[in-house]
């Protein structure tokens, strides 16, 4: 993704909203272990991750639902505690 199309869509955002980002570009991927990459090079790698990228949403998705899920499960008993 180029970082122009990133901001543009995080500018549907208020300032003050809290988000989960992640991305990385070929220099953290180099400290990582991975290759140093020409900007070519590192063009094919974004555009193959790309490809796949609607998976690792998905997958994603499922772990950030489990731990809301988690979190709301733990807000609502510390309610029913307090009004105890």
């Amino acid at each position: 993704m180029k970082v122009k199309a990133l901001r543009e869509q995080l500018e549907a955002y208020n300032g003050e909203d809290e988000l989960i980002v992640a991305y990385w570009d070929k220099e953290i991927i180099s400290m990582y272990g991975g290759p140093d990459l020409t900007d070519d090079e590192w063009g094919e790698v974004v555009e193959s991750y790309e490809d796949g990228e609607w998976h690792w949403q998905s997958s994603a998705a499922e772990d950030f639902v489990e731990i809301a899920q988690n979190v709301h499960k733990g807000f609502l008993e510390r309610t029913e505690t307090d009004k105890g």
